[in-house]
């Protein structure tokens, strides 16, 4: 999921938690977005560069490398020490930093439980033949012809297409 999304669906929960929240809000707000950050240390890391730049361009290829070293504030251990650390300290602060970084990862767990199901489906329909030039591939690549702004319309199949990936590349470097 982008972070467009993200910012989207951050934004409407945390419309709908403000009544219970009030200032609180912000907490698991900022959390959920800002979980992120773990990707850009990574990055930072492994490439050697500050440049967000550079990370934002090496998220975006065309199938970039799901490491969970990429991932570390989303793994489940750390959520769960976490939990563990807020209910030990009984801490209402680490509390709401649970809820936004776990509503994060359930988006993200949604997200990628969609795009497998439409990579399945749209290869089984192209019988494993890339869209763009043809040739049999059993693990074709889901690329995404039209970002939709609008949510509910997000994983329509109408907005993807399943290429090799020498044509999934070639279609991000365009």
């Amino acid at each position: 999921m982008n972070v467009k999304e993200h910012l989207k669906l951050s934004t409407a929960a945390a419309l709908l938690a403000a009544p219970w929240l009030k200032q609180d809000t912000l907490i698991p707000y900022a959390a959920s977005i800002f979980i992120d950050v773990d990707h850009y240390i990574w990055h930072a890391i492994t490439q050697r560069t500050l440049s967000l730049s550079a990370a934002v361009h090496f998220f975006q290829q065309a199938d970039p490398p799901q490491r969970p070293a990429a991932k570390f504030l989303h793994n489940p251990l750390l959520l769960g020490l976490l939990l563990f650390l807020a209910m030990r300290l009984r801490s209402r602060l680490l509390g709401l930093i649970l809820a936004g970084l776990t509503f994060h990862v359930c988006l993200d767990a949604i997200h990628v439980t969609q795009m497998s199901r439409l990579k399945r489906t749209l290869s089984e329909e192209a019988h494993h033949l890339c869209a763009e030039c043809g040739t049999y591939f059993e693990a074709l690549q889901l690329h995404t012809v039209h970002v939709t702004e609008n949510i509910i319309d997000r994983y329509n199949p109408k907005h993807f297409v399943v290429l090799c990936p020498t044509c999934h590349e070639r279609a991000h470097s365009k």
